[in-house]
């Protein structure tokens, strides 16, 4: 059997083209200093541009999960990865045009939102795609699995993101921006050299067209990740006033030391992926109730004040996060095995909405160091209260009507 013929390659491949959106995201943060520095623009306004392709998300990850079930995930993983070639390549074009001349701000300002639009509309489907890609690789039985490596991929494109955009930066502002047009090229070769996997065709044009809206069943894994995006959005946008509460350090110091914590977290979520791979015997509802319980001892433990404490914390509440996000999906899916395309697209605008809602309440955190964590722990101790409540009645249900 060729290389290229092989299923693990498929699944490398595919997980591979997941963590080139790890990358594009984290190393765009750790480039966003320099980018307002050498750029016309300032930093809100580049919080603007980066939030819009962000918002664009919620309309058009469900789309293209839809249109994965129906037509297939590799058209989809194809015109994410063109989507990301051209984004990026607006993005460097118009970056350093308004470095270089300041008076074409205005055109610069629309070429970088044109960017931003294309980005939201055309990478929303990546995720969705690839975990769709990926279980019809690995079959139904092997759903977790599947999901399970494609978070791997994109939990390492977040945890080597920002160590490539350190060292692009030594040779240009831009370079990061340049190395987000090369990758996703070269991936982009893959994913066309990659036969599309067999779907039943039939059986796909029978079905009947889902609603837009997601169903009652699948709220509760919804409702957990908008929840725990929200967490760990909120608690990221909190650092530097908890930090500097039981540190006073300045803000050169505070900068590494949330470096720190972001590597802690992106390290101990990848290790717990993999583990969780090799233990096939781990069941979903196990993931589900020992992850949701390590956020809440994570977020427990940043209330005490002790900077060696935050690092412990980040790691327990990082490793939680790692088998909570698999065992949602899993679930999630599970509850509609004709259409895992479109649930993936939903648990997608779920995760931007939690997102959305931690930028809205991040304002806490300039009312106390503490109030942000406060809030945390209580979206943690919601889904712990999912993990262990809804999610056992659903089941419970199951087992009654057989």
């Amino acid at each position: 059997m060729s290389v290229i013929q092989n299923k693990k390659f498929h699944l490398v491949a595919i997980s591979l083209a997941s963590a080139l959106m790890g990358i594009g995201q984290n190393g765009l943060l750790v480039s966003l200093p320099f980018l307002v520095e050498q750029s016309a623009f300032s930093l809100p306004t580049w919080s603007v541009l980066i939030a819009i392709g962000s918002l664009l998300f919620l309309p058009s990850a469900p789309f293209w999960g839809r249109y994965s079930d129906k037509h297939g995930p590799k058209k989809v993983v194809i015109q994410a990865l063109i989507g990301m070639v051209v984004s990026f390549s607006l993005l460097c074009l118009f970056a350093i045009t308004s470095h270089i001349e300041e008076t074409l701000a205005i055109v610069c300002f629309i070429g970088l939102l044109i960017a931003r639009i294309i980005y939201g509309c055309t990478i929303s489907g990546l995720i969705p795609a690839s975990q769709h890609w990926a279980i019809i690789l690995c079959g139904e039985k092997k759903r977790l699995q599947a999901i399970t490596s494609v978070s791997i991929g994109l939990s390492a494109g977040r945890l080597i993101g920002p160590l490539i955009s350190i060292l692009a930066l030594k040779l240009s502002p831009f370079a990061p921006l340049m190395i987000m047009i090369v990758l996703p090229c070269i991936a982009l070769i893959a994913a066309i050299l990659l036969p599309a996997p067999k779907m039943d065709n039939e059986q796909a044009n029978k079905k009947s067209p889902l609603p837009w809206l997601p169903q009652k069943p699948l709220l509760p894994f919804l409702m957990s990740g908008l929840l725990l995006c929200a967490a760990i959005a909120l608690l990221q946008y909190s650092f530097s006033p908890l930090i500097y509460s039981v540190t006073n350090w300045p803000t050169e110091q505070l900068s590494d030391t949330i470096g720190v914590l972001l590597t802690i977290s992106a390290a101990c979520t990848f290790v717990t992926q993999i583990l969780v791979i090799k233990k096939k015997n781990l069941a979903p509802l196990v993931m589900y109730r020992l992850g949701a319980f390590g956020l809440v001892v994570g977020f427990i433990l940043f209330l005490v004040p002790s900077i060696w404490a935050f690092g412990i914390a980040m790691a327990i509440a990082a490793g939680g996060a790692a088998l909570l996000v698999p065992a949602y999906t899993s679930f999630a899916t599970e509850k509609q095995n004709d259409a895992p395309g479109t649930v993936a697209g939903y648990i997608s605008m779920s995760h931007t909405i939690g997102y959305g809602l931690a930028s809205l309440l991040a304002f806490s955190s300039t009312l106390h160091p503490l109030y942000p964590v406060y809030l945390c722990t209580a979206f943690s101790t919601l889904i712990l209260a999912t993990a262990y409540f809804a999610v056992r009645k659903e089941n419970v249900d199951v087992v009654e009507q057989i």
